[in-house]
């Protein structure tokens, strides 16, 4: 104890030399340059797919901004699907045919957009079943507990509470949803994670949960991404890096392949 109480009092004392001593300094801030980011994960859900196109902010806090002008195909074997931009979003291009991945193909996904013509590869993993959840009490109301299963995967929740007009009200939504994650790694990070946000939600709430698998590629993608975001500002942070990509010449993001499952639960009385 006497220990800490000397140097955690020298440790005042430098402190109170320092900030005696300064003075006004300008500093330089150095941003990098804007560049291209897609964002895909096409499934083995037979619906149109598609792949988000933005260009990343250049300061804090700005909303990315959607690209348009993108020509975007897929490759699978000799097949070849073409996605077409949606014209009331930029940034969104949609397949022109609604089709559905499956498990033992190699996808090819090519961009070519202001000059940079770029690819990515994916392949899809098995889901594994849904592990059981639990619904547990939460200051007066409820909130879904997540367990997580033995092979990678995520997993988004969506929570619609339109039953419930007062909360609807109360909360200023009649939706929300969150995602978790359960990757095998072992990261300090992820043991000593900031709390996360509790979204409460009172019955007569209807609960989907929609399960992606994620393969080894993938999974190391979701890692990289999480240190920078949901598991900075814990106990443990990394040294920021960047985060990986799997795309060659110059656009930034992740295409995937996910299997995917999803089911819908009622919450009530």
């Amino acid at each position: 104890m006497d220990y800490y109480l000397k140097y955690g009092r020298l440790g005042f004392f430098l402190l109170l030399l320092i900030l005696s001593c300064e003075k006004q300094t300008t500093w330089d801030i150095h941003t990098s340059e804007r560049f291209l980011v897609a964002d895909c994960i096409i499934t083995n859900e037979l619906k149109y797919q598609e792949v988000r196109l933005y260009r990343s902010a250049d300061a804090m806090n700005q909303q990315p901004e959607g690209v348009s002008g993108a020509i975007v195909n897929l490759h699978a074997g000799d097949s070849v699907i073409f996605f077409i931009e949606d014209i009331q979003e930029a940034g969104r291009y949609e397949s022109d045919i609604p089709f559905r991945a499956s498990a033992g193909n190699e996808y090819r996904l090519a961009i070519s957009c202001e000059g940079i013509s770029d690819t990515a590869q994916a392949t899809m993993a098995a889901v594994t079943p849904f592990e059981p959840f639990e619904i547990a009490a939460y200051d007066s109301l409820f909130r879904f507990v997540y367990y997580a299963g033995s092979q990678p995967s995520m997993t988004e929740v969506y929570y619609d509470w339109s039953a419930a007009a007062d909360y609807c009200v109360s909360y200023g939504s009649c939706r929300a949803s969150e995602v978790f994650y359960t990757l095998d790694n072992i990261d300090i990070g992820k043991m000593f994670t900031p709390d996360r946000k509790i979204i409460p939600f009172p019955l007569n709430t209807e609960i989907i949960r929609i399960k992606y698998s994620l393969s080894e590629e993938h999974q190391q993608f979701l890692r990289s991404l999480l240190l920078e975001t949901e598991w900075r500002g814990g106990i443990f942070d990394v040294e920021q890096g960047n985060v990986p990509t799997n795309f060659r010449h110059g656009i930034r993001g992740w295409f995937a392949a996910c299997m995917v499952l999803s089911d819908t639960a009622w919450y009530g009385e």
